[in-house]
């Protein structure tokens, strides 16, 4: 009766288990990469219809910030902007972020105040998300 393993049966075994994982690693980081990207565009657009929806609520003007770190709302009050939520931004999962108008403002009718169009462009790894925001608010992922 054998109590043990040879000497070529644990060679054979590893050369396997690294022939097996040089093959998934790739595909796990581009898989990783994958969700990373989405959830900060998730996050992204969640946050533009939620300071869209709140400046027509409210009927006043609200802003968002859009920063690596974090999106934050601001609505106009009576002694200025007041900081009103946040969220984190995509730095938090290592997304970088390149925008061209870092801040987004609505006006009490829901339309955007300012430069006409923003594109808004996330990335990690080989995935990218780019959106583009019309004067209208409207959101349009490329």
């Amino acid at each position: 009766m054998r109590h043990g393993h040879s000497l070529l049966e644990l060679v054979l075994t590893l050369t396997i288990v690294s022939v097996v994982t040089s093959l998934a690693v790739p595909r796990v980081a581009a898989w990783l990469d994958w969700i990373a990207v989405e959830g900060a565009a998730q996050d992204f657009t969640t946050a533009v219809s939620i300071t869209r929806n709140r400046a027509v609520r409210s009927g006043l003007r609200v802003r968002l910030e859009i920063e690596r770190d974090s999106f934050r709302m601001y609505q106009l009050g009576d002694t200025g902007w007041v900081a009103d939520r946040g969220w984190v931004g995509p730095a938090q999962s290592g997304v970088s972020l390149v925008v061209s108008n870092k801040t987004l403002v609505f006006d009490p009718v829901g339309l955007g105040v300012g430069a006409s169009n923003t594109r808004v462009v996330f990335a990690r790894g080989l995935h990218t998300a780019t959106f583009t925001m019309s004067r209208l608010g409207r959101i349009k992922r490329w």
